[in-house]
């Protein structure tokens, strides 16, 4: 795949692996940190100031980034230069301001001129998506399809061709091309992918597993609960606007969680935290696919709830709320209360378990890391509406804090695509880093 120069591919380049990176704060502290050089302080600078840019758009001008930074306004307008120099950012007609004075040029990020692709495989469907780094979508594609125990190689071919087929379509004229970011459902270590127990695959290198991917620069591949949760505390790349410590959980076949604490990832040692869906609701209760008995996942995943309320195979959590009689055949909500037969009962009472599992396991969660704020996303933000009220009871009865701090928990009303929005903007990450390595 082209990019706008070799040189710029190279130094975008960052390791498989933990979806966690050094900021630029944290530069240059290793043992043998030798003082900051003069090239390390403007690439600092140039950093706060493109982020500053992003946060603002379209609104902030030099004399406010020098106000918001502290830096002068010569500093301040030659990193500028720079920046617009290299097609990052464009300055806009100043607006009618109603003051004194000349007004000033706004700067926003040049839109297209920095890209990169976000690509998920889970089990019921592909997803790849091209963002810029304003954070828009350029482009988007969906297959839904059943991935449980396909062939890897095929399967990553395949995401490979609908990347391609996107990129044809989408990609700016001259525009920067950063990279790839994958989300997989698993175990996802810095050197391989560990276990998708949902997908069948299982110790599976990333040279091998992203073989097909290649030419597309995967520079960033993790959990996909990780990386849509980054999509939740990052509205934008390198803009921390969103919830600042939370937990995510998400699911459609598994179910998973992304821990963000203080706008940062906690992936845990390997990169392996998060597995909510295997943690225990009941040790005696049903059989999980990974082979334990009373995971989260066996109680609260689609397969297993569509299984346990009678609805057909392959559905989802419209159908599964149809055959509570929560919905209707278009999916509108029903009052619930009439004509409320026996199967209808048994439906509700499976959505009322799964969603006290739920609650069991959240306040686990709570009581063992102090974080009291939950976003739900996925088919368990769509089911909300039937587990939300068993959930919130055993977790007021379960933790600790409850009396003096209850906890939160949020439903997001769109998280169809947060993973691949979140495997992009960790890619465009590097670029706002570190956007002196990517000039000249």
């Amino acid at each position: 795949m082209p990019t706008r120069s070799d040189s710029a591919n190279d130094a975008g380049r960052i390791s498989c692996g933990p979806v966690a990176s050094p900021r630029p704060s944290e530069r240059g502290m290793g043992a043998q940190n030798r003082g900051v050089k003069s090239e390390n302080v403007r690439a600092s600078n140039m950093s706060t100031v493109l982020r500053n840019i992003l946060t603002l758009p379209g609104e902030v001008t030099r004399a406010g980034l020098s106000q918001r930074t502290g830096m002068t306004r010569a500093t301040i307008s030659r990193l500028v230069d720079d920046l617009v120099g290299a097609g990052l950012v464009r300055e806009l007609e100043p607006g009618d301001g109603g003051g004194r004075g000349r007004p000033a040029n706004r700067l926003t990020p040049a839109e297209g001129s920095a890209v990169a692709l976000g690509v998920e495989v889970d089990v019921a469907s592909l997803d790849v998506m091209l963002v810029d780094i304003a954070g828009r979508e350029l482009g988007h594609r969906r297959i839904e399809r059943d991935f449980a125990d396909s062939a890897p190689e095929e399967t990553m071919a395949l995401a490979a061709q609908e990347a391609h087929t996107l990129l044809e379509g989408t990609l700016p004229d001259g525009a920067l091309f950063l990279g790839t970011g994958v989300g997989l459902p698993g175990l996802v270590s810095p050197t391989r992918l560990a276990l998708a127990p949902n997908l069948g695959w299982r110790d599976i290198p990333h040279d091998q597993l992203l073989a097909a991917l290649a030419d597309l620069n995967p520079v960033v591949v993790a959990n996909e609960a990780d990386l849509a949760a980054y999509a939740v505390a990052y509205t934008r790349p390198g803009v921390a606007g969103g919830p600042s410590t939370f937990v995510y959980v998400s699911g459609e076949v598994g179910v998973g969680a992304g821990v963000i604490v203080d706008h940062r990832p906690m992936s845990g040692a390997r990169a392996w935290s998060g597995e909510i869906g295997h943690m225990c609701a009941d040790p005696n209760g049903p059989l999980c696919r990974c082979g334990a008995r009373g995971c989260l996942e066996a109680y609260l995943g689609v397969r297993a709830l569509a299984e346990h309320v009678g609805a057909p195979a392959g559905s989802g959590a419209r159908a599964i709320l149809r055959c509570a009689g929560l919905v209707d055949e278009a999916g509108v909500k029903t009052s619930g209360s009439l004509g409320v037969g026996a199967e209808q009962e048994r439906a509700r009472a499976v959505l009322t378990e799964a969603g006290a599992a739920l609650g069991r396991v959240l306040s686990g969660v709570i009581n063992a890391m102090d974080i009291p704020h939950v976003v739900l996303g996925g088919a368990v933000a769509e089911l909300s509406g039937a587990l939300l009220d068993p959930a919130r009871e055993e977790i007021e009865t379960r933790t600790l804090q409850a009396p003096w701090s209850s906890p939160i928990v949020e439903v997001l009303p769109d998280s169809a695509s947060l993973t691949v929005r979140g495997a992009a903007f960790r890619v465009l990450d590097a670029l706002v880093d570190d956007p002196a390595a990517f000039l000249g």
